[in-house]
């Protein structure tokens, strides 16, 4: 077994996890753009102790790759917004997917990385689960192009921001790298996020309703620093992505398992979704049991 690719599969249950808090939040009146800004802010609040350690690895010269890393990533936490904003879920979801694939072209170029015959499959599927995990009743897309536009973005955005991981972090010195990347992050989200967070409509008193929030947020942060550390430490962006792919299926048994409890309603109770999922299911577990074994 590959040890290090836990990371991304603990990190990929964190990931279900803060989904599903943030999904209560969200549903209780917070905004989009308040996850956004302090789940951004915790980013660069989780990575910043980091500086305390390894400063004799440090290559300071190699520092604006994290600047890039961080930007990269930003882009795709717009796009990936902007996609959802602007049409149907069904679009947007199997654009987003299509991370995993730019990982893997991505990585070509970069010696010792190129993926094996398994690998490739792995990555098909896992394209192919994640697409039937978010199938549901159907729904009509506004605005269908801009939709698969800004999703395929932020496809893009996040997969360059992992192979700049990959290739950076030991260049830089993993405890330089990952706090300059996500304190870049972070130093984004004040001017560009902020404003739109004081301009949100419907303003959340319930304490309960933050509670939910921050400990999404909080979880976040933890399984971002899961995929940073295996990605930046071990490097293999692909196979880390194939693995963290799984956070679909395990969202999907969290919902199932006590969204009822919540009070949340979701299409995965039908009958016709739940058997796409289940599909979808099988295919991400066989992928992650190509690149564990």
């Amino acid at each position: 077994m590959h040890w290090p690719i836990l990371l991304p599969l603990a990190s990929a249950l964190l990931y279900a996890a803060a989904a599903l808090c943030l999904k209560i939040a969200l549903g209780r009146g917070v905004s989009t753009w308040a996850v956004l800004f302090f789940s951004n802010m915790v980013l660069g609040l989780f990575f910043l102790p980091l500086l305390f350690f390894g400063v004799s690895g440090w290559n300071p010269s190699a520092a604006p790759w994290a600047l890039l890393a961080g930007l990269l990533f930003f882009v795709g936490q717009i796009g990936t917004f902007r996609s959802l904003q602007s049409g149907d879920v069904s679009i947007a979801t199997p654009a987003l997917a299509a991370k995993v694939v730019f990982v893997a072209l991505l990585s070509l170029p970069i010696p010792g990385s190129r993926p094996d015959p398994d690998l490739w499959l792995a990555v098909v599927l896992t394209m192919a689960g994640m697409i039937l995990l978010q199938r549901g009743p159907a729904r009509r897309a506004s605005r269908p192009l801009p939709t698969l536009a800004w999703a395929l973005l932020a496809a893009l955005s996040f997969a360059a921001a992992d192979i700049v991981v990959q290739t950076g972090a030991p260049a830089a010195g993993f405890t330089l790298f990952m706090p300059v990347m996500f304190g870049t992050v972070a130093a984004l989200a004040l001017p560009l996020l902020w404003p739109h967070v004081l301009q949100s409509p419907r303003p959340v008193r319930d304490h309960g309703t933050w509670r939910w929030m921050a400990t999404g947020v909080v979880l976040l942060g933890l399984q971002a620093m899961g995929m940073g550390t295996a990605i930046g430490l071990f490097g293999d962006a692909t196979g880390a992505n194939v693995v963290y792919g799984s956070r679909g299926l395990w969202s999907l048994l969290f919902l199932a398992l006590i969204a009822r409890q919540l009070g949340i309603d979701d299409s995965v109770f039908d009958r016709r979704t739940l058997v796409l999922r289940v599909l979808g299911a099988v295919c991400i577990l066989a992928a992650v049991m190509l690149v564990l074994f």
